[in-house]
């Protein structure tokens, strides 16, 4: 999917549980911001998969806003909204990017990744951790999400669990990847950056489809993964 004259591209490649959501919100003046949402949901607690495909639609299509008025509170505001409909069981994690003319940034929750052009490579901005947890040691092998309020508040793992936001202010239109964690299974940042390589003069729809294409060719996908790219050429 491209949308057109802002240098966005991107695309969905469901696994088996297809639970990811990708949307754009357009703003004024030129303003958007791309989220990214991977849903997830304890299948012995739920007959399939539509809670965490529903927590996901709820945080890609509510937090933008949210975000603009509440700023990092926006997390909390949202987590408390979802505990009412699903209290139990059903998370999601995601990215948001920001987009103005002033500057970018980059609002992240959980495990979602995201590589920024250095114009030299692409690389893991260290303000954006994985939040990885030991899952033999906690239930749950991430730290921050929204959802699931029964870990958060569960008095075993006091302050582990939470739905905090790492932050990443860029120069406006940074050229920038974000993807579910999926991608980890099958493209490592250094392939990323040899499949990729420096996007100048690359169209953005061209370089997902290589990503794709790469990712189907490979067959070690072992969850959902969706990728969107922004690179607004040399303007």
């Amino acid at each position: 999917m491209i949308l057109r004259d802002s240098g966005i591209a991107y695309a969905l490649f469901p696994f088996k549980r297809n639970q990811d959501v990708v949307q754009i919100h357009e703003f004024e003046h030129g303003d958007y911001c791309i989220a990214i949402a991977d849903g997830w949901n304890r299948l012995d607690a739920f007959p399939d998969d539509k809670p965490g495909r529903e927590v996901a639609h709820i945080v890609a299509s509510e937090y933008p806003k949210m975000f603009l008025t509440y700023g990092k509170d926006a997390s909390k505001k949202l987590d408390e909204r979802i505990a009412k409909k699903y209290p139990m069981h059903a998370t999601a994690v995601a990215v948001f990017l920001f987009h103005s003319r002033i500057g970018d940034t980059v609002v992240s929750i959980g495990d979602v990744e995201t590589y920024v052009w250095d114009e030299n490579k692409w690389y893991k901005p260290r303000e954006i951790s994985d939040h990885w947890l030991d899952s033999s040691k906690y239930p749950s092998n991430v730290s921050r999400f929204f959802g699931s309020i029964e870990r958060k508040t569960d008095p075993k793992y006091p302050g582990v669990f939470s739905v905090d936001p790492d932050i990443l202010e860029l120069q406006s239109a940074t050229p920038i990847i974000i993807a579910t964690d999926g991608i980890k299974d099958v493209l490592p940042l250094d392939n990323i950056n040899t499949i990729v390589g420096n996007p100048r003069g690359q169209e953005p729809e061209k370089i997902v489809e290589k990503l794709l294409k790469e990712i189907q060719k490979r067959k070690t996908q072992k969850d959902d993964i969706s990728i969107a790219l922004r690179y607004t050429g040399d303007r």
